[in-house]
């Protein structure tokens, strides 16, 4: 059976993947209903709950529509409207701008209980509020929903407001993004406020990561919320290459990776001193949503080579974006150390994410582990 502190540990790690694939996913698409569903999802298993839902505040103030869920019955989610009276726990929630906890509603004295989550089974819930920014009026409630009594700890209610923050910051891109298609005269102040909250975004993901990795006595622990860390500036800097270039959708690729690869560089010139990266690559302007993926892939593949391929031995690592023909485009990353390992538990996580960062682009991957490892991407541009 596993300790207290290894359970505390398991839950800390599941909520801050849980933050980490919110944020990537939220910055990966500007559809509101895809981001609130994937949000209840991914809060419902990292707290180990049966059900979640959003709910948007009306006009009128006092009426929440169901806008998104999981685990409710058909026909619920974009239809049901519920009234925020006093005496609710949602009203005292989007009143007090602070998280409100029910641990156990059959004991419950101080708010009446919605009639169709008694139907549910629910034992338990948290009503969080998702704020509004900038002075806006919030734009509703994150609950997460329990069929059995729960006590909701003090990291999970941190855990929950940090949430809905980072929510509420998708929710208001997603915002500005619209305006910004249906305003063409204001494009360079509507770039600017995406910008900023763009970088809001990520920086409350960064900043929890970072802070959970200097909290924690584990040292693999450590090892993976960096990785995190690093997948995120990773993203990061994709954006920062659109707004100067004054884009919203499109990204030069061969840029974008020349500077990944020289900031990669500077981050492990320490650990790896004989180490040089050898950069070739072309312009090659993309969509972003191949960008970031390919971005991803030579993050893990340049990090893994400098970690494990050498071993405090000088060599050589490659990054190389030529288009190849046919319309196609190649991304190639080599190194000349010591070859990836045989055994699939020995080559961690690095493979499976690259793999499936290729395959979210629709493209092909080939591996060569002999002689050091190269990776060849081929993909439409």
């Amino acid at each position: 059976m596993a300790s207290r502190r290894g359970t505390d540990h398991e839950a800390l790690l599941a909520q801050q993947a849980a933050l980490a694939e919110f944020g990537e996913f939220a910055l990966r698409t500007d559809d509101l209903d895809q981001i609130l569903n994937e949000a209840c999802r991914l809060v419902g298993r990292a707290l180990g709950t049966d059900l979640a839902k959003v709910m948007e505040r009306q006009a009128d103030g006092r009426t929440l529509l169901v806008r998104a869920g999981v685990g409710w019955k058909p026909g619920l989610v974009g239809r049901l409207e519920i009234t925020t009276g006093e005496d609710t726990s949602t009203a005292h929630a989007l009143a007090t701008g602070e998280p409100c906890i029910l641990p156990d509603l059959a004991r419950e004295e101080r708010f009446r209980i919605a009639r169709f989550v008694v139907e549910h089974g629910v034992e338990a819930l948290a009503n969080v509020p998702i704020r509004g920014v900038d002075g806006r009026p919030p734009y509703g409630i994150l609950e997460v929903d329990s069929r059995e009594p729960r006590r909701f700890t003090g990291t999970d209610t941190d855990f929950l407001r940090t949430y809905a923050n980072l929510l509420a910051e998708a929710i208001e891109r997603v915002r500005v993004l619209r305006e910004l298609r249906s305003a063409v005269a204001d494009r360079e102040r509507l770039l600017r406020e995406l910008q900023h909250r763009v970088k809001n975004n990520l920086q409350t993901v960064t900043s929890l990561v970072r802070l959970q990795e200097r909290r924690s006595k584990n040292a693999e622990a450590r090892r993976e919320l960096r990785s995190v860390g690093r997948r995120i500036e990773t993203l990061s800097l994709v954006y920062e290459k659109l707004y100067a270039a004054g884009e919203v959708e499109r990204v030069d690729l061969g840029t974008y990776l020349g500077e990944l690869g020289a900031t990669l560089l500077r981050l492990h010139a320490e650990e790896a001193p004989g180490v040089r990266l050898r950069t070739e690559v072309e312009s090659l302007v993309v969509p972003v949503d191949k960008a970031v993926p390919l971005g991803l892939v030579a993050n893990e593949f340049v990090t893994n080579s400098f970690k494990y391929a050498f071993r405090g031995e000088p060599g050589t690592i490659g990054l190389e974006l030529a288009r190849a023909g046919a319309g196609k485009a190649r991304l190639r990353l080599w190194d000349d150390g010591r070859g990836m390992a045989r055994e699939p538990e020995a080559a961690g996580t690095g493979l499976p994410l690259i793999e499936g960062f290729v395959r979210q682009i629709g493209g092909t991957a080939a591996w060569e582990v002999e002689g050091g490892t190269r990776l060849t991407v081929e993909f439409d541009p």
